[in-house]
C-alpha cells in the first residue's frame, strides 16, 4: 500500500494521506548547561549552529523563554567585540611608526581608546539587547507580511539570538567583520526557514529586504547630493566673472 496513491491497488478503497513528519524539537545544548557544563554547552551550541545550522534550527525549541538565547547572544557578541578590539590594538601598534602623529587620530587608530572604550563597554550590553529586539521585530513583521511566520515572535527572536554566534568570527583579522556579517545573514535565513517551517524564499525576503531598502536609500541620497552639487557648479559657471 503506497501512501502517495489515492486508492488501494488491492481493494480499491480510498487511502488517507499519511500525516507529514513533525520535527522533534528540544532544548539546545546551551539551555542544557546543568548536564553539559558551561563551556561544554557553549562549544556544542557554537559547533551545531555555525556548521550544522539546518539541523540545529530544525530541532531547536521555538519556545522556552527569551533569557537563555539572549544570554548566549550577549556572550558571543561581547567576546567577538573584544577580539576585534584586540586586533585594532595590535594594528595600531604596528602602524604607529608608519602613520604621522597628526594623522593617527583621524586614521581611526584611537577610536576606542580612553574614555570612549569605557563608555562603549558599558553601553555594549544595552546595544546588543536593543539590536536583538529591533532586528527580530523587523524580521517577524516581514515574515507576517508574506505569511511565513507559523510560530510566534519568540521563535524569530531565538533564531536571531543563536545566529549571533557568528560574531566569534571577528577573531579573524582584516576580513572577520565581513565574514561574520555574511554568515550571520545565512544563519538567520536558514533559522527562520526551519523555525517557522516556511520557504527559503520568504525567509530570504525577510532578511534581505531591509538591506536592499537601506542600499536603495543610500544610493538615492548620493544621487540627490551629487545632483545638488552639479546644479550648484552649473549655476556658478553661468555667472559672469567680475
Amino acid at each position: 500500500m503506497n501512501g502517495e496513491q489515492a486508492f488501494c491497488q488491492h481493494c480499491g478503497g480510498r487511502i488517507s494521506p499519511e500525516p507529514p513528519e513533525i520535527a522533534i524539537r528540544s532544548r539546545t545544548a546551551w539551555e542544557d548547561r546543568g548536564e553539559r557544563g558551561f563551556f561544554g554547552s557553549l562549544l556544542a551550541t557554537l559547533q551545531e549552529s555555525l556548521f550544522r545550522p539546518t539541523g540545529f534550527f530544525r530541532s531547536m525549541n521555538v519556545t522556552g523563554g527569551l533569557t537563555e538565547p539572549l544570554l548566549y547572544a550577549m556572550i558571543t557578541a561581547v567576546v567577538g567585540f573584544l577580539a576585534s578590539y584586540l586586533w585594532q590594538i595590535l594594528l595600531r601598534d604596528a602602524l604607529h611608526g608608519y602613520v604621522p602623529e597628526r594623522l593617527q587620530g583621524t586614521a581611526g587608530l584611537d577610536l576606542f581608546s580612553g574614555i570612549g572604550l569605557a563608555v562603549l563597554s558599558l553601553l555594549l550590553p544595552f546595544l546588543i539587547i536593543a539590536v536583538l529586539f529591533l532586528w527580530s521585530g523587523v524580521l517577524h513583521v516581514l515574515l507576517l507580511m508574506v505569511k511565513g511566520a507559523s510560530n510566534g515572535f519568540e521563535a524569530t527572536f531565538r533564531v536571531v539570538s543563536y545566529s549571533f554566534g557568528s560574531n566569534l568570527l571577528l577573531v579573524i583579522p582584516f576580513c572577520g567583520g565581513f565574514i561574520a556579517s555574511l554568515w550571520s545573514m545565512v544563519l538567520v535565513i536558514i533559522g527562520l526557514k526551519e523555525a517557522h517551517g516556511t520557504t527559503g524564499g520568504k525567509a530570504a525576503f525577510a532578511v534581505l529586504f531591509p538591506l536592499l531598502l537601506c542600499c536603495a536609500a543610500a544610493v538615492l541620497t548620493l544621487l540627490v547630493v551629487f545632483g545638488t552639487i552639479a546644479a550648484s557648479l552649473g549655476s556658478l559657471s553661468q555667472q559672469p566673472w567680475k
